[in-house]
């Protein structure tokens, strides 16, 4: 019975942890896309054009943001479609 009640607790954390970091993704990779768009605008240098797809966020290192990680994906793809 012990055992029983031991699994019961580490599903329902395992469940918690993937319901967590699956948070955490979603809102990384939203700031991620909001980044890349106003970078690749940028880069391209016109406001009303269709931007592409925005890829996956990476992982994010230390000492920056996704923000700023998509604000330089989205400059370097701006950069290459304008020429």
């Amino acid at each position: 019975m012990e055992t029983f009640k031991y699994s019961l607790n580490l599903k329902a954390l395992l469940v918690l942890l993937c319901f967590s970091s699956t948070t955490a993704f979603a809102n990384n990779q939203e700031e991620f896309c909001q980044g890349f768009a106003m970078g690749y605008k940028t880069a391209y240098g016109n406001n009303n054009i269709i931007l592409p797809i925005c890829p996956i966020a990476p992982i994010t290192p230390i000492g920056s943001t996704p923000y700023q990680e998509g604000l330089k994906e989205g400059a370097k793809q701006g950069a290459a479609a304008k020429n």
